[in-house]
Parts: structure tokens; sequence; C-alpha cells
């Protein structure tokens, strides 16, 4: 049973209550607090202003509408504005928020490049199970905002008309959105270029495996931007249905591997998709038009293309059934640098026609299957190869048919160096019942023409295994992140990184070491450290059994795997990777990690999601000096006169300009 009542500022809520009609002014900027659980709130059309002055961002304070640690709430039909904030849930699940109006609340239009405050009409931290329904933001800073929030259902909202972001999502996954209006998220003066990464939909930190049906993402800075500044990848996300045109800079701008776009819209923008970083990407049946017509900023030597691939990576790509036209420049654009290519591509059955220079241009390309495409009136040419591109297959007839199903397994569980590691593909099919053609790419310059296959490693590390099928005409990929590991028979002595344990952190300042049997690089447990200090230390005990002391006289390396993640971009510092092997008090070793460790974009892209190995020379004192002089991976310095068999302790230090970050540890060993 429901009470009305009046609201007033600073209301705490405790039980079922319906407002009666009228307007009510909260002058003090103290909003609504829900203090009850399994409640429901009817505003019935009540309209709740703040201290908020439209034009003024400093009279803008407080939040409409408040809650935390509550679940099995519902808020309805409330009109909250003038706020900072006009609703703000924190800590709860199954909640439902619906038909509530939070427009005009905190805005800055003027505001330069940067997040901002995280202000707006509607922002979700820590809400899990909960449907959010027909609900408005319009002008405000931030639509809806996501900060760790799973497993919600999202629709038929209009959170259009934003300065900065229309949805934003930060390490949120599993919701669905579908039917919303999240257009015109963007934040521009006449005249101005970028739009300062104002975006409709912005998507980061971790954000996976959501779904989004049939919503209007137009007139934004971009239209979508999935974004990984800190490195930390969103992945898995699946778009189908909706409509990012008409962006100021690129309608779809994507970063992130993994994800999936099927019968969208990127039209009359910049640029349609925009993908460098996209690998394991999938397009299907999208459409990219009129790009870089009606605005073309930040034009690259090629011009404003439909979609551009560049300047990141891209293994593992499919296009199909898409439709690219009347762009300014090339239709479709590839490719990434010298030693580090757009690799392993299929590009088949798309129609890509009338674009003012190339229907496909590449550059730094190779393995690249073109079929079946319909390409035609395209000004330059249809396809157009720049420089270093290699193994590309053209095939000019046309199939209306099924591409094959390419099926891949790795039959040996553990790849290690100098033994055989054995894939078999012979459960791929063709529609048609054909014949199929097999290619392997072993990631180490090795090329395999069989469906079942054996090939023998030299050498530790990460490499792309790619497959491709084909039946003459269409073609599929499968593909391997594959991690090879030191030969057991070098291995002298290994580390159990469940010993590990924290030695050094800042003071009030927080860091935990765990055991995670979940993110391991083959099998077992790992040590996962999860730290916000600006300085961590671990520390790995040298056990040493009978007869191991005398074999570590023999040690040339030490070899470990890492995985991490920053919540912040740059979050690690300049040499923020150290090593140091102890002996005693006296006599040590540090290995200051000189290469870009914590830069994607000067190593394996896969480096964000995956694991990399690290492999440190042992050295004496006296080639410490020299060693350095050489690196490009190792700053070492030499305390007293350590000798490799005498080592009692190896500490690793992490040093971070602040913000969360995650490292986890595993196949720690000495070779």
């Amino acid at each position: 049973m429901s009470i009305y009542v009046k609201p007033y500022s600073g209301m705490v809520i405790t039980e079922n209550v319906i407002f009666e009609p009228g307007e009510y002014v909260f002058g003090d900027g103290l909003g609504l607090i829900v203090g009850g659980e399994g409640i429901t709130i009817d505003g019935n059309g009540a309209i709740i202003r703040g201290r908020g002055r439209e034009g003024n961002i400093h009279t803008y304070s407080g939040i409409g509408l408040f809650s935390s640690s509550f679940n099995h709430v519902t808020v309805k039909n409330i009109t909250l504005r003038g706020f900072q904030t006009g609703m703000k849930v924190m800590n709860g699940s199954n909640w439902t928020i619906t038909d509530n109006d939070l427009s005009y609340n905190y805005t800055d239009p003027d505001y330069g490049w940067g997040e901002g405050e995280p202000f707006g009409a509607l922002h979700l931290e820590n809400l899990h199970h909960s449907s959010i329904k027909g609900n408005k933001g319009n002008y405000v800073w931030n639509g809806l905002h996501l900060k760790n929030c799973d497993d919600n259902v999202i629709e038929n909202n209009d959170m259009s008309h934003c300065t900065n972001v229309c949805l934003k999502l930060w390490r949120s996954s599993y919701n669905e959105f579908s039917n919303n209006n999240m257009s015109y998220g963007i934040r521009i003066s006449p005249g101005e270029v970028h739009a300062r990464d104002s975006t409709s939909v912005l998507i980061e930190s971790g954000s996976n495996d959501n779904k989004f049906s049939f919503n209007d993402f137009t007139y934004g800075g971009d239209g979508v931007f999935i974004r990984s500044l800190n490195g930390w990848v969103s992945t898995g996300n699946y778009f189908e249905g909706n409509d990012a045109s008409y962006a100021h800079n690129n309608a779809w701008e994507v970063w992130d591997p993994g994800n999936t776009f099927v019968n969208n819209k990127g039209n009359h923008s910049s640029y349609g998709f925009w993908l460098g970083g996209s690998c394991h990407a999938v397009l299907i049946g999208n459409e990219a038009a009129y790009n870089g017509v009606r605005i073309a900023n930040a034009p690259e030597p090629f011009g404003n293309a439909g979609i551009a691939v560049v300047n990141g990576s891209s293994s593992h790509f499919i296009m199909r059934n898409n439709h690219i036209h009347h762009n300014k420049s090339a239709g479709l654009a590839i490719g990434y640098k010298l030693g580090y290519e757009a690799y392993h591509w299929i590009i088949e059955q798309n129609v890509i026609t009338d674009n003012d220079t190339y229907g496909i241009y590449l550059k730094h390309a190779q393995c690249i299957n073109i079929s079946a495409n319909v390409m035609a009136n395209n000004r330059l040419g249809d396809l157009h190869q720049e420089v270093n591109v290699s193994n590309v297959s053209v095939s000019a007839e046309i199939s209306e048919g099924t591409a094959p199903i390419a099926k891949a397994k790795r039959l040996t569980s553990r790849a290690v160096t100098g033994q055989p590691v054995q894939f078999d593909a012979s459960e791929s099919v063709d529609s048609g019942g054909g014949d199929l053609l097999y290619r392997w790419e072993m990631g180490d310059g090795t090329v395999l023409e069989h469906p079942d296959i054996t090939h023998i490693y030299e050498n530790p590390g990460f490499y792309r295994v790619a497959l491709t099928v084909s039946n003459g005409v269409l073609s599929d990929l499968a593909w391997f992140d594959l991690y090879v590991f030191p030969n057991p028979g070098s291995v002298l002595l290994a580390l159990n990184p469940v010993s590990a344990e924290i030695m050094q952190v800042v003071p009030d300042q927080y860091a935990s070491l765990t055991i995670d049997e979940d993110n391991t690089v083959q099998s077992g447990a790992s040590a996962h450290l999860r730290s916000a200090s600006t300085l961590t230390c671990i520390r790995l005990e040298i056990s040493k059994p009978d007869g191991k002391q005398a074999t570590l006289t023999r040690a040339k390396q030490f070899v470990f795997w890492m995985k991490y993640h920053h919540e912040m971009w740059g979050g690690f510092a300049q040499g923020g990777l150290k090593l140091r092997f102890i002996q005693d008090n006296h006599n040590s070793i540090q290995y200051i990690c000189t290469a870009p460790v914590f830069n994607w974009s000067k190593i394996a892209s896969e480096a964000r999601y995956g694991w990399s190995l690290f492999q440190v020379p042992l050295l004496s004192a006296a080639d410490a000096t020299s060693f350095s002089a050489v690196s490009d991976a190792w700053n070492v310095k030499v305390t007293g006169n350590p000798q490799v068999e005498q080592i009692q302790s190896v500490v690793i230090e992490y040093s971070s300009h602040g913000g969360q970050f995650h490292v986890w540890l595993d196949e720690i060993v000495f070779l």
C-alpha cells in the first residue's frame, strides 16, 4: 500500500509513496534519499527542481534522488532537474527505473578536452539485474553513465542532446541496450574541428559482452567510440541495426578487439568506421556511405574512407556483405605499419562502388582474401596495393553462396619448444559439400597446407596461429593466440607464483595479492596483484631443493609471464617495471625495464588482454655495464658482487602514477 506525500528537500523514503502532483523547489540542492528495501516511489508527475540555473555551471549542486545499498526498488514518473546529477543509484540490484525525466541537470558546453565530472541525468554504479526503461535525460553533461554495472536491460530511453556523452560504460558488461535515442552527444563550437572527444556512446575499460540493438546514435562528435586509452580493452560486444551516422568525426571508432557489427549504419561522417586496433572483428551487412563528403576531419594520406582500419592492429578480420559506396576517398582502407601488418583478413561478398578514389586501398597488409565482391565505378580503380603488401588472393568470381565454416582445435594441451604441437581443422565444412583448401600460418613464418598439421617452435613466446579455409571462392577464418613455453628440459628451477608475497607499498595506500585459478597462462594458479599504490613490491623467495643450488650456477635467464590492466591512461611510470635479484643486503643486481612494456601500440596488441613473456638475462657484475650500453630492453645496476647461485629472493617492483591496477604472474622459471 502506498501513501500520498509531498516531497521535500532531504526526504528519506522508507516505504511505498506516491507524490502529490505539483512543482517543488529544493533550493538547498538536497534531493530525495532512498532508505528502504523493496519500495516503490511513484512521482505521479511531480516536478522537483534543484538550485541549478541554465548557463551557470556553478549553481548546480546535489543529487535529485540518491540510493546506496538497497535492492528491489522502483522509481517512476518523476521529473528531477536543476541538480548536478538527476538520479544516482549505487550498490544494488533488481531496480526498476521507468518513465522519469532527468533532463536539464548539469551541463557544460564550454568545457574543453577531457571527461569532466561524472554529472548529468542518470548515474548507475555497481547496479545489476535492473530495468531502465522509458526515461529522458536531455540537455545534460552525461545522459546515462554505467560504472561496474552488469546484466541490466536499457530500452526505449531518450538520452539525447548531451554535451559529453549520451551513454558511457566503464567496466560494465552483459547489458542489453535496445531502441534508445542516444543521439547528439557532441560538444563543439562553430568552426571547431574535433568536438573534444564528445560522443554519443563511449565504451571503455573492460566493458564486455554487451548487446546493442536498433539504437539511434546519430549526430555525435563520434557516434560510437570504443576506447582503451589505458590499454584495458572492451571486447565481445555485439551491435545490430544501430545508426551512428552524421557524426562530426567517426560514426564508429573502435580501438579494441573481438567486437561484432551487423547491419549498422555509418554514413555522412568524416569516416564511417575507423577501426584501428580492432583485431578479431566481424563486420556483416553494414553500410558506410557518403563519408568525407559532408565533413572531412582528420584526413589520412589516402583521404577520408568509408571504412578505415589503420594506425592500429587488425589481425583475423572478417568483412562480408557490407555496402560501401560514395565515400570521398577509398571505400575500404587497410594497413598498419612495417613489421606489424594488417593480417589474416576475409573481404567477401561486399558491394563496394562509386567511391572517389579506390574501392580497396592496401598498405602494410598481408594474408588478405578478396573474393566475390561487387566493385564498380571506383574512380581510380577497384584495388590499390600501395606498399608492403603480400599474400593477397583476389577473385572476381561472384557468388551468392554460403561460405564454408572453419573449425579448428589444438590437440596439444601445452606447447613447448622443441616438441611437436598438433592442430586439426578436419571438421571444417563446406555448405555445398565440396573439397576445401587449408592454409595455416604458424606465426613464425611457416606455412602449412593440410587440415591436420604438426609444428615445432624453436623459441618460447606468443604466436598468432592463423587458419584460412576456402572452397575456392569463399572462405572462413579460425585462429589461436598460442603461448609457447620453454622446454621442460631447460628449466633449472621453477618458482611457484602462489608463494609470492607483498614486500612493500606506500603507507596508507592499498595492495593485495591473491591466488587466481581463473586467470592463468596455461593451468594451475597465478599470483594476482591488485594495487592502488604508487609503489608496489612483491617478493618471491627462492627455495633450492637438494642439488639445485649448484644447478643455478648454469642459469642464463629468468623468465616469467605477465598480464596486466591499469585503469588510468599512462598509469605505469616510465621504467615502471623493475626486478631485483637479492643475495643479501650487500649483494644484488637490479634490472630496470626500458622496453615499452605497458605501451600496447609498440608491442603485440594481444598483450592488452593476454599474456606477455619476459626474458631477463642473468649477468655477472662484470658484464652488466657493457650489457646496459647495448640493450634496448633492460638497464642493469649491480650492488656488490652477487652470484647467481647465491640468490635468495626475487623482488618485482611496479611504479604507478596512481589509480588501480592489476597484474598477474605465472610460469616463473630460471633457465
